[in-house]
């Protein structure tokens, strides 16, 4: 209770008393205000007393050359066209040497937060008229954007966040960031694309296969699903005590001496194809079974995988063909070995062993392998009915349940769809992680 009190305290008196020290101003911050117009526009002059009118502030570059470009600026009555450079001090335009560069010679305005007496010259000599803004950014604002920073919570603004108006819509905002995180995995698919020559269908066992396994066996499914050509698995595609043993051969998981018939009977078969296909099997020690639910050990899970192995030959045709969630949900719906219904690791017997897979992880395999995927495939062919089609999918999943969207939810941001989570996980770990408050739409909302 000691720690909330002062910590409201804290917050209460920085912002409104607490005054906001030049040297926290940053020029991302300064590009942040000038972007949004969250300054007073009102008796603005630039350092030679001239009237300064912004009729379009330009658009954000985040290339090289001047920080804004295509502005429309009135000075002292003329209007001009052309780039904004800003600062935090005149004198950077010097430190950064931009009165030797060309580049910079179509500047019509240059915005510090702090002049000083040598005027800002061009390249070929000209002046640049100087708009100094630090007396017209609001106190609030500034005190703000200081909390966002020195925030050590795992949300900077989660001590504001419930000043947001209760009927903010997140929708439009929701659906920005779910096309960030797909062009984040398209960048993925097309690494997998190249290495795997095109082969979609490749890329589609690698990307199912990782979301098998849940983010604890994540990579060492991914791993094994690279080491086994779909080619090599079509050929013995008709024999499923074949497809189990390569994959548990190359799992590395039928190393030891077992007393089950099952697992010898994958030994022999893996004995046998491993020489045939020159296969080299992953280390053992790969997997991980500490603090893993029995019913996801990677044992289960890859009887699981080498099960639609076998029910399907061509993976990515199949999804392709998959018209609704119902459909792709049936789709991952499989028949493991009866062995797994009295075991979840070999040589070992359970009253109740592993389970097909159920709504919950066929869900999680559409929403992190099919959509990206669809989505990918989309951009790939450069239809947008396909990419809308994998979108439309995340409309349809219930929302998913972890520690960030639990976190979310206790601070009033509650999701109703994977549309929903998959936003909120994107805005967590792309903006929030990284503190790019100023780039992050409700960061805006509390800073206007």
């Amino acid at each position: 209770m000691y720690k909330r009190v002062t910590f409201a305290i804290n917050w209460f008196w920085k912002i409104f008393y607490f005054p906001f020290t030049f040297g926290f101003m940053k020029e991302d911050l300064l590009h942040f205000i000038w972007r949004y117009r969250l300054y007073d526009t009102t008796d603005l002059k630039s350092t030679d007393d001239q009237t300064v009118e912004i009729i379009q502030p330009g658009l954000y570059n985040t290339d090289a050359g001047a920080d804004f470009g295509n502005a429309r600026i009135r000075i002292g009555g003329v209007l001009l066209a052309g780039n904004v450079e800003m600062h935090v001090r005149q004198k950077d335009w010097y430190t950064h040497r931009h009165d030797h560069d060309a580049a910079y010679n179509n500047v019509i305005l240059h915005v510090v937060y702090e002049v000083d007496d040598k005027p800002t010259l061009l390249q070929n000599g000209q002046p640049v008229p100087v708009l100094n803004l630090k007396g017209h950014i609001a106190q609030q604002l500034l005190s703000r954007y200081e909390l966002l920073k020195d925030s050590r919570a795992k949300i900077p603004c989660e001590s504001m966040i419930k000043t947001l108006p209760e009927d903010l819509s997140m929708t439009s905002y929701y659906d920005k960031l779910v096309i960030e995180r797909m062009q984040s995995k398209v960048a993925v698919t097309e690494s997998m694309l190249a290495a795997s020559r095109n082969d979609w269908d490749q890329v589609a066992f690698r990307m199912i296969a990782g979301y098998f396994g849940g983010s604890v066996n994540k990579e060492p499914l991914r791993q094994l699903a690279s080491s086994l050509p779909l080619s090599v698995i079509h050929k013995h595609r008709a024999e499923p005590l074949q497809i189990e043993g390569l994959l548990f051969g190359q799992a590395g998981m039928l190393a030891a001496d077992f007393d089950d018939e099952y697992p010898r009977a994958l030994k022999r078969e893996y004995t046998y194809l491993r020489k045939l296909h020159t296969l080299m099997p992953m280390e053992a020690q790969a997997w991980k079974f500490f603090r893993v639910r029995p019913v996801s050990f990677p044992t289960v899970k890859i009887a699981q995988l080498a099960a639609l192995l076998v029910k399907e030959e061509h993976l990515f045709g199949s999804i392709l063909a998959c018209r609704t969630l119902s459909e792709l949900r049936a789709f991952f719906e499989v028949r493991v070995n009866p062995y797994w219904d009295t075991h979840f690791q070999f040589d070992k017997p359970a009253a109740k062993g592993g389970a097909s897979p159920g709504n919950m992880l066929t869900d999680v395999l559409v929403i992190n392998a099919v959509v990206p995927l669809l989505f990918s495939y989309g951009r790939y062919k450069d239809d947008e009915n396909l990419c809308q089609r994998a979108l439309d999918l995340l409309y349809e999943i219930p929302a998913e349940d972890n520690a960030i969207i639990r976190m979310w939810d206790g601070l009033g941001l509650k999701a109703k769809t994977a549309n929903d989570t998959q936003a909120l996980l994107q805005l967590n770990n792309e903006y929030c992680v990284n503190k790019r408050c100023l780039h992050c739409q409700i960061g805006l909302k509390l800073l206007q």
